[in-house]
């Protein structure tokens, strides 16, 4: 295999990282290498275990007679070198790369995605079921000893949090089982398991999720608590018949990483102020709204982060409670034993509350006692699910609620929904359609230049890493309100909102567009343009 030590000019943020590789490679008279233009032979790589590549940042490159090429950071670890020798019986020699380069190859070559179809083969003959009493795994990544199907599953839910995926599917084909990753709100292939492997692989999930597991019939939903590099993880677990055999997803919850606030959810400037604003009122409805998957949760969760909580009784009401917060008092809905939003809300306000957050209206009830609560002196923050800002209203009077008691306590509705950003690995200047320009309302002359990803190895060759919200915010004012009084459509509203200077949902995009933030098509795909509804 022929090694490209060239130079070639790197764009983004890894180039700091290549300069400081290059040098080091330079000071010791060893090559540096681009792992991610090279095609490493798995039998090669797979020469050193993944709990060692893994700890010591190191991958294997070639093997040329009697000496092993590995990669690494520091080519003076002498410790690591002498481990390697002693475990391959081989001579060991250096060469440079930067960590990421190397952390993305161990992921790429070391993933439940590489194993071969004849590795599941075996699994069937080598299974073994280890089955934790209280459902907890205490770190994924040790279960080296276990069997193979207990090692695919745990591999395939560590990959899929290294990714960042949200979902795992496991889909059932007639031939085969299909694992698929929601990452960025997108489905992803990642693995096939021949059709033979499915009963143990079903059965391995359902024991881990405490259901049961002679019942294949009917739907069933568990949860399994994990440890996985020091963070603890929720993975709620649905499974469901279906004519090819039962389906499985889990979401995967991040319990220890909720740090989000109004500005890295995506609000800026002018808007950023006008909901920190309306937040910290002492009483008063906030509604946000968008479809299910736009991030409403996140949302009022942030809300709730820029409220000062020591002076303040924050009661949360959930189905199901997705992240724990401090200084906050969260209550689950438990659907099976009779309770409701609307019965808890009413026992809340006998709990002296001063910010209350209902997790979702869905009836005449629940919206009857939130308003209520809202003009008795409380903050009452809540989602619904309307396409925009203004229908939230029309929504709520739909529900029963009278005009004049809207007017009067509804303070702001935010109506969002979640864009890819483009990935900075990969991001380039381009030329959209005029086709599509004109469709979103913008000037194919616009000095502005166009970005988009080209895709690469970081963003699943998508062109796009993570995700950032888009507003449209609906202040209620004096116009808003007299034309909420007189029973004014959602149309009327929005009109009116807009003249006020109301950013719609599309105006919103075009502005990403235009910082940069994510592309054309991106903005196309999620807000689709009246023009073409």
């Amino acid at each position: 295999m022929e090694l490209n030590t060239q130079t070639v000019p790197v764009q983004g943020e890894s180039a700091p990282d290549e300069i400081k590789a290059k040098a080091i490679a330079k000071k010791h008279g060893l090559d540096f290498i681009r792992l991610s233009q090279l095609d490493l032979s798995l039998s090669w790589v797979r020469l050193l275990p993944e709990w060692f590549v893994k700890k010591h940042k190191v991958i294997t490159v070639k093997l040329e007679k009697d000496t092993l090429y590995v990669a690494m950071t520091n080519p003076l670890d002498l410790p690591t070198l002498d481990h390697i020798n002693l475990m391959t019986g081989l001579k060991t020699k250096p060469m440079v790369a930067t960590e990421r380069d190397i952390v993305q190859a161990i992921k790429n070559h070391y993933g439940v995605e590489q194993m071969s179809k004849q590795d599941f083969v075996d699994a069937r003959l080598n299974a073994e079921y280890t089955e934790e009493a209280d459902g907890i795994i205490e770190d994924i990544a040790s279960s080296t000893e276990a069997g193979r199907i207990v090692r695919l599953i745990s591999s395939t839910i560590k990959d899929a949090i290294d990714s960042t995926a949200s979902d795992i599917h496991f889909e059932p084909c007639p031939a085969q089982i299909r694992v698929r990753f929601r990452v960025d709100g997108i489905l992803h292939d990642c693995l096939t398991i021949p059709g033979p492997m499915r009963n143990e692989v079903i059965s391995r999930i359902k024991v881990l999720a405490k259901m049961d597991n002679t019942e294949k019939r009917k739907a069933q939903d568990g949860h399994i608590n994990l440890n996985y590099k020091g963070n603890n993880y929720d993975l709620r677990v649905s499974i469901v018949p279906t004519i090819n055999g039962e389906k499985v997803v889990i979401r995967i919850l991040d319990k220890s990483s909720l740090s989000v606030t109004l500005s890295t959810i995506g609000l800026h400037g002018e808007d950023l102020a006008l909901v920190e604003s309306v937040v910290n009122r002492p009483y008063g409805m906030v509604l946000v709204t968008g479809p299910t998957g736009s991030g409403k949760t996140t949302t009022l969760y942030a809300m709730l982060q820029s409220i000062d909580a020591i002076g303040k009784n924050i009661v949360t009401i959930e189905n199901p409670v997705e992240y724990t917060l401090d200084k906050i008092n969260q209550i689950q809905i438990e659907p099976g034993s009779g309770q409701t939003f609307a019965g808890a809300l009413r026992s809340i306000l006998r709990q002296d509350p001063d910010v209350i957050m209902v997790g979702e209206i869905r009836d005449e009830e629940t919206a009857e006692v939130a308003v209520q609560a809202a003009l008795t002196g409380h903050l009452v923050l809540c989602t619904l699910h309307t396409n925009d800002a203004p229908t939230a209203i029309t929504r709520l009077r739909e529900l029963g609620v009278a005009p004049f008691l809207l007017a009067s306590c509804v303070a702001m509705a935010v109506a969002q929904r979640l864009v890819r950003k483009i990935c900075p690995d990969c991001k380039t200047t381009y030329q959209p359609e005029k086709e599509t320009l004109k469709l979103m309302g913008i000037d194919d002359d616009h000095a502005t230049e166009f970005v988009h990803g080209k895709g690469c190895g970081y963003c699943f060759d998508t062109g796009f890493r993570g995700r950032e919200g888009v507003f449209e915010i609906l202040k209620i004012d004096n116009d808003i309100q007299d034309a909420i009084i007189r029973d004014g459509s959602a149309a009327e509203i929005k009109k009116l909102a807009v003249q006020n200077g109301m950013k719609t949902l599309l105006d919103a995009g075009i502005v990403k567009i235009f910082e940069g933030k994510t592309s054309v098509e991106e903005i196309k795909r999620v807000i689709v343009p009246e023009a073409v509804c």
